[in-house]
């Protein structure tokens, strides 16, 4: 288990860029007295030659069914790289989800479970060992430029997490601020003005062109901004830019009959009034994801001024994704699949022309991927593997199932559900709530999950082996290293066979 404390002061690095740390607006704060070094010991170097740079862009709240409205994305990063159609992160929530981007662990293993609380936020998270400290480690120069982990504020103007050569994180409450947002730039505060010149998206683009501009290679690059999440507030040139887009209607929208589902009871249909609150939302986060796409091209823009962008790997993701009215919610948190599948593109420089792959993959096997490319070896217990095998196209054994969590706070008096771990296969999705509630759907020919077989007597024994295998895989990890919660929510008698 990753020991959850909170941390005093680390050590801070000279700024890799002066430039970065000019105060746009107004400073609030001095410089972190004394604090002079917070790299991970002497940076080292990487084991592989020529190590490539690593630009990991991470929306957020962003659903997978929406790179249709980024045209850069799909002409710099589709065109040229992998995008992966199966991408599910384990806990469809922000900061559980940033541990394990950050880590390669399950939130069972991270510690963070919740955004808030002693299991959640910033205050939960073991910085100590992240990609940051490896790739430092490596010989990398690193960068984060926008969102950290909920609740980081709390944590002190002066906690500058270890290896990061700069950093330039969100630092006030609430986290997602489009406009008069104030950035911790290496333990200095500086808050921007309320102006369309300092759109939080564009301010972070131009930080992390600096940075790609002058970085020493090879770099590593964390690229967060608030983009689309609630309340999504679009850049000037894009305000009502989707005013007239018809709602969006799936089999599963504002569900009609949801007495399969166990939460019936506390669900009652959107209406006109619902439908409306859904549609605005849809447009609004849409509007809001133009403005991360055109900072996505300024970003690939600025590694091919630099003449890198050849040796340069280019990844797009999101935290989570959101329910736009699909049976009846408008949240995350839950298992339902536009809550936990969001995007995953990756460019790399050996890839030629857009290409797809449909395996098995989540947030937990992005911070092996990037330690491979770095050559170098994570130093905690892996959920996640490498995606490198499949980037180059290999024939390599992959998994067929993996864990989806929520073991949080009960939500369910605000509309969300209670904690759950459910089993995520290539085609099943099987869901154990804490309080007894179950879920199953056959995704290949119940893409929309409309019927939950749970109950039904003719898949009595799929239902049983789906529930031994949770319990398997959640054990196995569990073995791998400790877990917060050893054993996964409810134990219950697992249901009975033919």
């Amino acid at each position: 288990m990753r020991t959850r404390r909170r941390r005093g002061l680390v050590v801070l690095a000279t700024a890799v860029i002066a430039g970065v740390l000019v105060a746009v607006g107004t400073g609030l704060g001095q410089g972190c007295a004394g604090i002079t070094d917070r790299s991970v010991g002497r940076p080292g170097r990487t084991h592989r030659a020529n190590p490539p740079n690593i630009v990991f862009i991470l929306s957020d709240d962003q659903r997978a069914d929406t790179l249709w409205a980024m045209p850069n994305v799909r002409r710099q990063l589709i065109a040229h790289g992998v995008t992966f159609t199966h991408f599910y992160v384990t806990t469809p929530v922000c900061c559980p989800s940033r541990s394990s981007f950050l880590t390669g662990q399950y939130g069972h293993h991270t510690g963070v479970l919740d955004n808030v609380g002693p299991h959640g936020g910033a205050q939960a998270f073991d910085d100590r060992s992240t990609i940051a400290t490896w790739l430092r480690s490596a010989g990398y120069t690193t960068g984060l430029f926008g969102k950290y982990l909920n609740g980081y504020p709390e944590l002190g103007r002066c906690h500058v997490p270890s290896g990061w050569s700069s950093w330039n994180a969100l630092d006030a409450e609430p986290l997602n601020q489009y406009y008069g947002f104030t950035l911790n730039h290496d333990g200095r505060l500086t808050t921007y003005p309320r102006d369309p010149q300092h759109y939080e998206t564009d301010v972070l683009a131009g930080l992390t062109g600096d940075f790609i501009d002058s970085a020493p290679q090879p770099f590593f690059a964390y690229v967060a901004p608030s983009n689309p999440h609630r309340a999504s507030v679009a850049a000037p040139q894009d305000v009502g830019y989707y005013r007239n887009l018809p709602p969006a209607t799936p089999p599963s929208y504002d569900e009609a009959d949801v007495s399969d589902k166990p939460w019936h009871r506390q669900s009652r249909p959107l209406g006109p009034v619902g439908q409306r609150s859904a549609q605005r939302i849809r447009q609004s986060m849409l509007a809001s994801i133009r403005s991360l796409d055109r900072d996505v091209g300024r970003i690939v823009q600025a590694l091919k001024d630099r003449g890198v962008l050849d040796n340069t790997i280019v990844v797009f993701a999101s935290d989570n994704g959101f329910m736009w009215g699909e049976h009846r919610l408008l949240s995350k948190t839950w298992p339902y699949e536009e809550s936990i599948k969001v995007p995953l593109v990756i460019r790399t420089p050996w890839t030629d022309r857009a290409a797809t792959d449909d395996h098995l993959v989540a947030n937990i096997d992005l911070a092996p991927t990037f330690a491979e490319l770095a050559g170098t070896t994570p130093p905690l217990p892996e959920d996640g593997r490498s995606l490198v095998p499949l980037l180059r196209g290999e024939d390599h054994p992959w998994r067929r199932d993996l864990i989806v969590e929520w073991e949080g706070r009960d939500v369910g008096f605000r509309g969300g559900p209670t904690r759950y771990v459910g089993l995520h296969t290539d085609r099943y999705a099987w869901v154990e709530y804490e309080n007894g509630w179950r879920e199953l759907y056959d995704l290949w020919r119940d893409p929309f999950e409309l019927q939950n077989l749970a109950q039904d007597p003719r898949h009595r024994g799929l239902r049983r082996r789906l529930a031994l295998r949770l319990h398997e895989v959640y054990r196995e990890s569990c073995e791998r290293s400790p877990c917060v919660i050893p054993i996964p929510l409810p134990t219950t008698t697992l249901p009975p066979g033919d």
